[in-house]
């Protein structure tokens, strides 16, 4: 059984990451393999998650994930370590004795439970009685219809946690902090909060153009030994980077001379770009500099297979596809100030078919919207899953 997996960031209030949604498909065939309970399918299922590797999917951080009416009544759940797993509801499952009989036993083993897209109904009274979490669409249900909602059973259920899903703006974040939410789903903190006229900082701005400068021509490796030797913080992340398990070396390398052989130059460019681009997330979520290397090794990836741009250009695009974000700026304005190669301006303000279609794929992979996988890559499905957690590892390696 081939499984295909997404995972989407839960933030706290203060955008620190409370864990993922994990998105499963089933060779694309159904939103969830079909079990009819007995035991040899849950461990079918349960097998082959776990070769993916619980901790590796959700970077020890909690995982939310939906259950159906059939899985919840089998308890399917207890498949999975209780300490990070939150037991999603689904919307159209009714609080039937069966089902509340089964999630009050896996809350009474440690297991958490969350509704998902609620709706109120008085019906509902057991389950929410029973919830840890209750999240609220706020495409399906927007902030002013729920307000009222949301006050009442907060008021009512002191304990519950409020999750506010789809959140695609800082203006939704802000007011749903306001309203009283406590968590927050949604790819805000991959767009810019304000789009203005300010310039870019003086360091971001070098930054910027450090990678500017690594990633048009054959750069001087011996330049660039003497910039990381000069440069502690990045010394030292290279050789945190280099020793992780991403590569997995059964020797430890200790010196910025061997880190670079290792690596090579093109590999050490990737990483140079990596640093900087911390550098330009700075002040913004965590989750925004895991996205940007989770596309860049994306790009890299899947972009291998198109004509005309190298390895480490479809790197630099994948990790700056995000960079409205990281500088609040409109790509137009950015590039005016950074001058990257024409190739990559280019891609980066959309003027390229094939990275758009390359970077369309990404998003969509990130959305888990297999419909729009399928459309554009139907023939490379097991491959994109290779990707996927290959540049996941990546991605939490970095951070």
């Amino acid at each position: 059984m081939e499984v295909f997996i997404a995972r989407q960031p839960v933030f706290y209030k203060d955008k620190k990451t409370f864990g993922y949604e994990l998105l499963f498909r089933d060779g694309f065939k159904n939103s969830f393999p079909d079990t009819d309970g007995n035991i040899a399918t849950t461990k079918v299922l349960s097998s082959s998650f776990f070769s993916f590797g619980f901790n590796e999917i959700t970077s020890n951080k909690n995982a939310l994930v939906n259950f159906t009416k059939e899985h919840i009544i089998n308890k399917t759940p207890l498949a999975f370590p209780e300490q990070n797993l939150i037991v999603e509801v689904l919307e159209n499952i009714l609080p039937e004795k069966e089902i509340i009989d089964s999630l009050t036993d896996l809350k009474n083993k440690g297991y958490k439970i969350a509704l998902d897209d609620f709706v109120f109904s008085s019906e509902y009274e057991p389950l929410i009685m029973l919830s840890d979490i209750i999240k609220f669409d706020l495409i399906a249900t927007p902030l002013k219809q729920i307000e009222p909602l949301v006050k009442r059973l907060k008021k009512k259920y002191s304990k519950i946690t409020f999750l506010a899903e789809k959140v695609e703006t800082y203006e939704e974040f802000e007011k749903a902090k306001e309203l009283g939410f406590s968590l927050f789903q949604g790819y805000f903190f991959a767009k810019p909060e304000i789009i203005s006229n300010r310039e870019i900082p003086s360091q971001k701005l070098s930054l910027a153009r450090l990678v500017k400068e690594i990633s048009v021509g054959d750069p001087d490796s011996k330049k660039i030994l003497d910039i990381i030797k000069k440069d502690v913080s990045i010394s030292y992340k290279l050789l945190k980077f280099i020793n992780s398990s991403y590569f997995n070396r059964p020797c430890k390398i200790d010196t910025i001379k061997d880190a670079m052989t290792f690596l090579g130059i093109d590999e050490l460019k990737k990483y140079i770009s990596l640093i900087a681009t911390a550098g330009l997330t700075d002040n913004k979520p965590n989750e925004l500099l895991r996205n940007s290397v989770f596309r860049a090794r994306m790009c890299e990836l899947i972009g291998s297979r198109a004509s005309g741009f190298r390895q480490d250009e479809l790197f630099t695009i994948g990790l700056f596809s995000l960079i409205e974000a990281m500088l609040d700026k409109k790509m137009d304005d950015i590039m005016k100030e950074i001058s990257f190669s024409t190739k990559i301006t280019n891609a980066l303000t959309g003027q390229n078919k094939t990275i758009n279609n390359v970077l369309s794929l990404i998003s969509y992979i990130e959305a888990g919207d297999w419909d729009k996988i399928k459309s554009i890559d139907n023939n490379n499905l097991a491959k994109l899953r290779d990707y996927y957690l290959d540049a996941i590892k990546m991605a939490d390696c970095i951070l």
